[in-house]
């Protein structure tokens, strides 16, 4: 039992964890030795390429650390149920690809399945269930909602601090009847401005950054529709964030809604519920993550993870400063103390994670 609370903590902590090397349990129990594989295709939207991604990751028992350590030298290949096949490079921290909407020889349409094939350098070979991916269900609107959210201060009273709201007005059912299983998630871009003090950076004129990231919420957003009897959801409320420096330069927040299969769907919903989970002294520990990965030839004892299908339809919602009340800008950074201070995020933008130089098309700001 504490082996499946253990695995169970891990695949949590690395679905809600954007850099896996930052990964660190900390428990007392060593981890089993496994695999754990993470991946989805996700079908363009709007005329976008289709987006492939897999993450492999490697449990082992270790001494001092509980870090999953990530295989970068696999053959990863993606198939869909009429036996076509393309093959996914590593590239960026995951084996990836991108599809082209109507090529023929790789067909991601509606009512098809597809799955993930694995095989490592020690001749262990995996591969998941064939996903079906679902028609999609286009967003109607979205919006931003400025207001206030309680936040324990810094002696454990709570206040009221300025938050914006973000709610979707989207179908949730398809006219025909079929049932619908949806996820919601989020992607925030805001603007920073760098204010470079430290030589050679202060030689150079200040420059803005585009910074890109997921937007990190404690649950997931889903919707079954087995359970409502809604045909469509008005002004449903998504995620609260309190307002801060990223208002400053401007803000746009993405909404992407997936339309799932109702194996994905549970596999999320079992994520949901463990890591939503109040657990008392007196209540037995979560059971394991059931997902569609397996073992092939019978090598390795535990293999943990989900590769899935969504149609994704989105909507973006943008944020000028004044409609945030015009809050505070990121830079400068206080000074350090430090005769040689190491270079930091104000001194070149670029070293922000996840920021560009160059614009979105799309961000107004």
């Amino acid at each position: 039992m504490h082996l499946l609370k253990t695995a169970t903590i891990l695949l949590v902590a690395l679905l809600f964890t954007t850099c896996l090397d930052e990964i660190d349990l900390g428990q007392g129990e060593s981890l089993p030795d496994g695999i754990v594989l993470q991946g989805r295709i996700n079908a363009g939207d709007g005329g976008e390429d289709h987006d492939v991604r897999v993450k492999l990751e490697r449990l082992f028992i270790a001494q001092e650390s509980n870090r999953p350590d990530q295989v970068v030298t696999a053959t990863v290949t993606l198939e869909n149920s009429e036996g076509q096949s393309i093959s996914l490079p590593f590239r960026d921290g995951a084996y990836r690809a991108s599809i082209t909407p109507g090529d023929a020889s790789f067909r991601v349409e509606s009512g098809l399945g597809f799955r993930v094939r694995v095989m490592t350098r020690e001749n262990e070979e995996y591969e998941t269930d064939f996903d079906v991916l679902q028609q999609p269900l286009e967003v109607e609107a979205a919006r931003a909602v400025i207001g206030t959210v309680e936040v324990e201060n810094a002696v454990g009273e709570i206040d009221d601090v300025p938050a914006m709201s973000y709610d979707i007005t989207a179908p949730v059912s398809y006219p025909d009847g079929t049932p619908t299983f949806l996820r919601w998630t989020l992607e925030r871009t805001y603007k920073v401005t760098d204010l470079p003090v430290i030589a050679p950076f202060n030689l150079n004129d200040p420059k803005p950054c585009y910074v890109t990231r997921a937007f990190d919420g404690s649950n997931l957003i889903l919707f079954n529709s087995l359970e409502s009897s809604l045909d469509r959801v008005e002004n449903f409320p998504l995620t609260s964030q309190v307002i801060d420096f990223e208002y400053s330069e401007g803000y746009v927040m993405t909404i992407f809604q997936e339309a799932l299969s109702r194996e994905a769907f549970e596999y999320f919903d079992q994520i949901d519920r463990i890591s939503s989970r109040e657990s008392s002294l007196f209540e037995p520990p979560g059971g394991p993550v059931v997902g569609n990965a397996r073992d092939v030839n019978g090598l390795t004892t535990n293999v943990f993870g989900f590769f899935y299908a969504s149609s994704r339809s989105s909507a973006r919602v943008a944020v000028s400063p004044e409609q945030a009340g015009n809050p505070g800008f990121f830079c400068p950074l206080v000074p350090s103390q430090s005769p040689f201070p190491p270079p930091n995020d104000c001194d070149d933008c670029q070293f922000i994670s996840g920021s560009d130089l160059m614009k979105p098309v799309w961000f107004p700001f």
